[in-house]
């Protein structure tokens, strides 16, 4: 058998994050940049799935080869300080997502209801808190990436029969960089869509539960290339090449989530935004869930405590962090434009973590053969320097010094 026939039979941790990356974020991301620069961040979506794919295989890299999740690696390897400033780092950019996550739910609930009210949060707390701790879910998951398999769709479709502008998309490969503040912000957006500290951190984990050793680094590179540079590419791709072609060209300013509906309506017409609506709450629900999961990782591989969903001290964990994210929905504005903050304000993080994996993956007294490559060291480095200038600039930008 050929190898790649082999690993398409079994990869799977990778999938777990890019269905996590291709959530609500991405898609608000994405789609209020098409539509407010046209093609001009074209050259930031593609690099995001190559960073993002970079990043997810040195994450796969450090789970597979140290056997452990990313904290407990930091801890053994450069001591309990790096270790427990990685761990607030990742956990509060992970309850934050959380928290815009639950907001994002609970808006598109009362679009979908017609009854808008952030207690909204509390019922759902309440069946995150169950599912997640009885580990029923899985039914929910399955019909959640049917809705959002067939929204992707409708996008991919109307991008092929949308009017493009060949040349302008053409000029969207070369890099540029709008100046003002909403650029700064959608430029880290998108990069922090695929290049964020919680699925980075949540991969190590993945990858290290599946028991894999360091004879399956094909196999976790295959995954990872496979699902965030090709599957996370293309969704990320196609939705701003149909906000590009379809909203620019009219002038429609996202800030609602209805906004973002009508670029689909060329394709679905009337149903246009029912469907688009139903898609994005499949989506914000098929998102957060692991979320929580994620926090819940941090602090017990911190604390040394054992991952089990049984134990008293991880179930009290999750509650924690599901009721935690209730008070999301009271955080004013709309959710449409909360979404790309909170992917913009955890890119702010992601560098620390990076940087480690870095330094990690080149100490030869630890891991012998299995150091990087001078391939992958060039592509991390280059993924660490543009996502910590998009980092920088966005704060400059956003506190008046840049």
């Amino acid at each position: 058998m050929k190898p790649w026939r082999s690993y398409a039979r079994r990869m799977g941790p990778a999938w777990i994050i890019s269905a996590v990356a291709c959530g609500p974020a991405t898609l608000a991301s994405v789609s209020i940049a098409g539509a407010s620069y046209g093609y001009g961040l074209l050259w930031v979506v593609l690099l995001s799935a190559v960073f993002g794919a970079t990043a997810q295989y040195l994450a796969a890299r450090i789970g597979v080869i140290e056997g452990r999740g990313i904290i407990a690696t930091t801890e053994k390897r450069l001591g309990r300080v790096w270790a427990w400033v990685l761990t607030v780092d990742a956990v509060a950019a992970t309850y934050i997502a959380a928290a815009v996550l639950m907001n994002a739910l609970v808006g598109v609930t009362g679009l979908v209801t017609g009854l808008a009210t952030p207690w909204w949060g509390v019922p759902y707390a309440l069946f995150f808190a169950l599912a997640l701790i009885r580990g029923g879910y899985r039914w929910l998951e399955i019909i959640c990436k049917f809705f959002v398999g067939f929204v992707v769709v409708c996008f991919v479709a109307t991008a092929l029969q949308a009017d493009v502008s060949w040349g302008d998309l053409a000029r969207g490969f070369l890099p540029n960089i709008p100046g003002g503040v909403d650029s700064a912000l959608m430029m880290a957006a998108i990069m922090g869509g695929a290049v964020h500290i919680t699925i980075i951190g949540m991969h190590t984990y993945n990858t290290n539960a599946r028991g894999w050793t360091t004879r399956d680094l094909g196999l976790a590179r295959f995954d990872t290339v496979v699902s965030m540079g090709v599957a996370f590419g293309l969704y990320s791709l196609a939705i701003f090449i149909v906000a590009a072609a379809v909203l620019h060209p009219h002038q429609v300013k996202v800030k609602l989530a209805t906004d973002v509906a009508l670029s689909l309506g060329p394709l679905l017409g009337r149903a246009a935004m029912a469907v688009f609506l139903i898609g994005l709450w499949a989506a914000t629900l098929s998102t957060i869930m692991p979320t929580f999961l994620a926090g819940a990782y941090f602090i017990f591989d911190k604390l040394n405590w054992e991952m089990d969903r049984r134990d008293r001290k991880f179930r009290l964990v999750i509650i924690g962090g599901v009721f935690l994210s209730a008070l999301g929905p009271f955080i004013k504005g709309s959710f449409i434009l909360l979404l790309p903050l909170m992917l913009a304000l955890g890119l702010c993080g992601t560098p620390l973590v990076l940087a480690i994996i870095l330094y990690l993956l080149n100490r030869k007294r630890d891991l012998g053969p299995h150091v990087n490559s001078i391939t992958l060291n060039v592509l991390g480095a280059i993924t660490l320097i543009v996502t910590t200038f998009l980092a920088i600039r966005f704060i400059l930008v956003t506190i008046g010094l840049f």
